[in-house]
Formats: structure tokens, C-alpha cells, sequence
């Protein structure tokens, strides 16, 4: 017997919801784990003051492996795909470096 409803758009749709219902229980599983463990929240800020720098340089590798993604195989897709939005690009790479920074100067604006 062939399962039909595991082909095609719904099924994608109902692999889709069902791994996000999973991530957010896991979301809530550690938050409960936190919750039990340091409920007044004193322990996880102190564990996030003093490894604000490994974190730091975690976000970084993040974002160059984003960037690095997005250079060589992103964004030469794309032109070749969509060649008229060539014009357009170059500002919405601009925001989305502008957004990194607004995110990374709020997180740095507590730690002093």
C-alpha cells in the first residue's frame, strides 16, 4: 500500500510542520531544563558576561560562512536567473550587512 499523503506539496507541507512542532518542543524541553535549574536567571547571565567573547567569534564564523555561501553560490545563481536585479543588489547586501551590525550593537550594549 502506497502512502499518497507523504508525496508531493503535502507532504512536504506535513514534514515541514511536524519538524517545526519538534524543534519548538525541544525549544521548550531546554527551557524548562533552565528554568529548573537557575530560576532566577543569575547563573546563565554570568555564563553568557564571561563567554561573550567565544561567543563572539562563534557569530563571526557564522556570518563569514553565510557570506561565503552567498558569494559563491547564492548570489551568481541568482544573476543568472534574475539578470535585471543586478542593479538592486548591491543595496540589499548593503542591508543586510547594516542589519549585522544593529544586531551585534545590541548585544555588545549590556556587557560594559
Amino acid at each position: 500500500m502506497k502512502r499518497t499523503w507523504f508525496r508531493g506539496r503535502t507532504g512536504r507541507f506535513i514534514m515541514m510542520v511536524s519538524v517545526l512542532v519538534l524543534i519548538t518542543a525541544g525549544m521548550f524541553a531546554l527551557a524548562y531544563v533552565f528554568m529548573a535549574y537557575d530560576p532566577d536567571g543569575h547563573l546563565t547571565r554570568r555564563w553568557l558576561h564571561n563567554s561573550r567573547w567565544a561567543l563572539f567569534a562563534w557569530r563571526l564564523l557564522m556570518y563569514a560562512g553565510i557570506a561565503g555561501v552567498w558569494l559563491i553560490k547564492v548570489r551568481p545563481q541568482l544573476l543568472r536567473r534574475w539578470p535585471e536585479v543586478r542593479a538592486r543588489l548591491p543595496r540589499t547586501e548593503l542591508l543586510g550587512v547594516l542589519f549585522i551590525l544593529a544586531t551585534e550593537c545590541v548585544a555588545w550594549t549590556g556587557t560594559a
